[in-house]
């Protein structure tokens, strides 16, 4: 085995590893042109429509769907009655454009009709459930009672905060939200280093130059733009500054 080792890496290298993920590019089908496409999370347009959701053979247009409703039995799918295709949307595609057209479309047919109206309540009380149970990032859930509390940062760090009010407490984060504000005033903090640089601190009303005191040392020699600082009793030193003088 010794003998053999690193004769087959070219080999290798050439002879990829099969994965286990489908490779094949996916088909336009002839489903109905009023499911929603690549503008939705499924696309009910390329390959097998049907496995896509669950049950999608009960659920989709088409022959499954036709026995659950007689009424539609030898009914072209893009001949439904609107009321089905709604029915259909709101079940498969609750968030998408196509729905919303369909809710708006029979709303407006409902009108002065009892039955239609009646099952256009029951679509959309179909709705709200679905999406009543999806889980929210925004709210919270827990199993055990919540105490809040508030104090003064101490620190802060990714593996959480302390306050001064608790010393010896680090409490960690589960989320943290930055508005859209307070992200554009960080960087325009991170990109204005120009105007800190130019624009003095303190009273920004324009003064005249203040004139330049002579040097009294006779080994100091200051070239344009330098400042002068005290550094030790006796001795000066020189430092580049626009506009203030540094003091040590």
């Amino acid at each position: 085995m010794k003998e053999h080792f690193g004769y087959t890496e070219p080999f290798r290298r050439f002879v990829q590893h099969e994965t286990f993920t489908p490779q094949a590019n996916e088909i336009p089908n002839t489903a109905a042109s009023w499911l929603p496409g690549d503008d939705y999370y499924v696309n009910f347009h390329e390959g097998d429509p049907f496995i896509k959701v669950d049950e999608g053979y009960a659920r989709l247009p088409g022959e499954g769907y036709a026995a659950l409703h007689p009424e539609l039995k030898d009914v072209d799918p893009e001949d439904y009655p609107d009321i089905h295709k709604m029915a259909i949307l709101a079940d498969v595609a609750p968030y998408s454009r196509e729905y919303n057209t369909y809710r708006q479309k029979i709303g407006r047919e409902a009108q002065g009709n009892t039955e239609l109206e009646i099952e256009y309540e029951k679509i959309l009380t179909r709705v709200k459930k679905t999406r009543e149970s999806v889980i929210r990032m925004t709210d919270r859930h827990y199993t055990e009672p919540v105490d809040e509390i508030s104090g003064t940062v101490e620190s802060a760090s990714p593996g959480g905060i302390t306050l001064k009010e608790y010393p010896g407490r680090r409490f960690q984060f589960s989320s943290v939200s930055t508005s859209a504000a307070d992200m554009s005033a960080r960087i325009l903090d991170e990109k204005n280093d120009m105007t800190r640089c130019l624009r003095p601190a303190g009273n920004t009303t324009p003064r005249a130059p203040a004139p330049e005191a002579p040097c009294r040392c006779p080994h100091a020699h200051r070239q344009p733009g330098q400042q002068l600082r005290k550094s030790r009793p006796g001795q000066l030193s020189m430092t580049h500054s626009l506009h203030r003088f540094t003091t040590t």
